[in-house]
């Protein structure tokens, strides 16, 4: 199912996608009321998210912190710091690669609380698993991973991943909002690169 939805990327994204991020380091102007609220939002989440790095003792890349808020549902997330530096036998074994806290009032694959995000995947794979390891160590969950090829991820952001390599990968990660079913049910996705391709993952 999620090699299907990564694969229509290309068509839905514009039209279906919601733009819930904010991103650190960047802020549009609106009033002076919303914007004291961005900061506030922003700064917290920052200090929870360091907390976590801190618990689970991992060092993240904070300035490449995304924040995504629905009121229903709010996800934090960094990568951690060296994950340019992995090569395929560290995926191979399973490597971390975000920092990540889920906080919902709904009933999602993951369940509240702050994790390290593991990617486990084969050489030249196509598909894989990634993981939540929680503060105590333990796997909380367990979600489908898909690798595409820098050549695939650039058809649905051109600009970005340009082939062989991007300039900035592995450091690019995003998350995604997605009203998907008849129902209305949200879907969040996520994309980290990594060192053969970018991975991608859901998390409904």
């Amino acid at each position: 199912m999620l090699k299907q939805i990564v694969g229509l990327w290309v068509l839905v994204l514009t039209a279906l996608c919601l733009s819930s991020v904010i991103a650190a380091q960047t802020r549009t102007p609106i009033s002076a009321n919303f914007n004291q609220a961005t900061d506030h939002a922003l700064a917290s989440a920052k200090r929870e998210l360091l907390d976590a790095a801190r618990a689970h003792r991992v060092s993240i890349q904070i300035d490449r912190m995304l924040y995504a808020s629905d009121g229903k549902t709010t996800i934090v997330h960094a990568p951690l710091t060296g994950i340019e530096r992995y090569r395929s036998a560290d995926y191979e074994r399973g490597a971390p690669i975000l920092l990540m806290i889920v906080t919902s009032t709904m009933r999602l694959a993951v369940p509240n609380g702050s994790y390290v995000v593991r990617a486990h995947y084969q050489s030249e794979a196509t598909s894989g698993k990634v993981t939540f390891t929680n503060r105590s160590g333990t796997v909380s969950a367990e979600r489908d991973l898909i690798v595409h090829t820098w050549k695939q991820s650039a058809a649905l952001f051109p600009g970005v991943y340009t082939d062989p390599t991007p300039a900035e990968i592995p450091t690019i990660t995003s998350i995604h909002y997605i009203i998907w079913d008849a129902h209305g049910i949200p879907h969040y996705y996520f994309d980290c690169s990594g060192i053969n391709g970018t991975l991608y993952f859901e998390m409904g």
